[in-house]
């Protein structure tokens, strides 16, 4: 097997980057393993070089994203349709969502564990032409998500409070906020056309942490799907805390404006072109999406420490409640 690292520079401000690379050509030196370090020097470089790579090797091969969420997005996508290569992931972007449905996250950074990693299969979102490989979120959290990346650029905010201090920007601009248009679940059209946050979820957590689908797994054939009807400040601020615990589906008094629904198939007809985060990458949309899953679309590699973590029985009998409404 051949090991290429994937390294994205900017991922987590770069505060690690040398020392990771100095720490992989330590192990891999050591362990007499075929590897190659690629920096990526602009936006789309990954998918294009694991594609091309595929493309042009009949053997083994293994690609480590080194980065964000938004690094593993463009690995993934260029894996799909590849049966001799497999992911890896060695989180080091500011939020990290994607490893957070796995135990030991720690292990992601022990070289040696990734090389001894075992595989499994993980499901994509399929959006359009194109994949996701944790979540696609619209409206409210959308206009966070852009802040908070502005946010992760001063000096003067830390990177973990990067999408807290975004709510706190973007609160005043609630009632404008919001996604316009029609949404339809498994063909079932949602009500309203206005609505305050569309979570599409293959992964169960974003925004650094945001428990936003607890009913998720990332190996099942399904996507969770959480859509909040437009609210009002004061009902915002009471689902913002279950929300972000994953406990907005089982607490009794949280306020009633979503539906939790585990789909095929999402569509989406916006009245105007809609901005859209995709794994916390910001992509504009003229006319709608189509969401399927791409189930068991890329051989995941991982420490074997690293287990999913499974939703709890509670928060999956309370999301089947949600869906029968």
């Amino acid at each position: 097997m051949k090991h290429f690292f994937i390294m994205n520079p900017a991922a987590g401000k770069g505060t690690k980057f040398h020392e990771l690379i100095d720490d992989i050509h330590k192990v891999c030196d050591r362990r007499g393993v075929s590897y190659e370090i690629h920096v990526t020097e602009k936006i789309g470089e990954a998918t294009e070089f694991v594609r091309d790579t595929c493309a042009s090797s009949d053997e083994q091969l293994r690609f480590y994203a080194v980065g964000g969420d938004g690094t593993i997005n463009e690995v993934a996508s260029g894996l799909v349709g590849a049966p001799n290569a497999e992911l890896a992931v060695i989180p080091m972007g500011t939020g990290n969502d994607f490893v957070k449905n796995f135990e030991n996250v720690d292990q992601f950074f022990d070289i040696d564990a990734q090389l001894d990693g075992e595989t499994m299969d993980i499901d994509l979102i399929k959006w359009n032409d194109r994949y996701a490989v944790n979540l696609i979120n619209i409206g409210f959290d959308c206009e966070i998500a852009k802040q908070a990346a502005l946010n992760r650029r001063s000096v003067f905010i830390p990177s973990k409070l990067a999408y807290t201090a975004g709510i706190v920007q973007k609160i005043t601009q609630l009632g404008t906020a919001l996604v316009h248009g029609r949404v339809y679940l498994d063909g079932v059209p949602h009500k309203g056309s206005k609505h305050q946050i569309c979570v599409f979820a293959n992964g169960q957590f974003y925004g650094g942490g945001y428990h936003s689908a607890p009913a998720a797994s990332i190996d099942d054939g399904i996507i969770d799907c959480c859509v909040v009807r437009k609210v009002t400040l004061s009902e915002l601020l009471q689902l913002i805390g279950p929300y972000k615990e994953g406990t907005h589906l089982t607490k009794k008094d949280v306020p009633q404006v979503f539906v939790y629904k585990k789909c095929e198939r999402v569509d989406l007809v916006f009245d105007h072109p809609t901005d859209i985060c995709v794994d916390g990458e910001i992509e504009r949309v003229k006319n709608g999406l189509t969401l399927t899953v791409a189930h068991k679309a890329v051989k995941l590699s991982k420490p074997k420490a690293c287990q999913v973590i499974p939703a709890d029985p509670a928060v999956l009998r309370a999301a089947r409640r949600y869906s029968k409404r």
